[in-house]
């Protein structure tokens, strides 16, 4: 498995032990996109790694609810895992 599918795969462990401390009332039900197409059953997952350590610069967001969560590299790449591994789903230009 390569180096950043790891980072990946720890991020989606710890955004899945986060959930139920993250969880409230009103996160029962899947939530979808508004109007507006914005998806507000995203929640950013802390990470906490620092410069030199797997992880730095990685994003994560998880929504439990909806079994979803989104990984972004460094680099921008977005992947997607709804519970079977992560899949890139949108290759982005780098960011200036």
């Amino acid at each position: 498995m390569k180096t950043h599918n790891r980072l990946a795969a720890l991020g989606l462990l710890a955004a899945a032990a986060a959930a139920p401390a993250l969880a409230s009332d009103d996160e029962h039900r899947p939530r979808l996109p508004g109007t507006d197409g914005f998806d507000r059953g995203m929640q950013a997952v802390a990470n906490r790694a620092g410069r030199g350590e797997p992880g730095h610069g990685w994003r994560y967001f998880s929504d439990p609810a909806a079994v979803r969560a989104v990984v972004i590299d460094p680099q921008g790449q977005y992947y997607l895992s709804r519970g079977k591994g992560l899949h890139r789903i949108a290759p982005t230009e780098p960011m200036s």
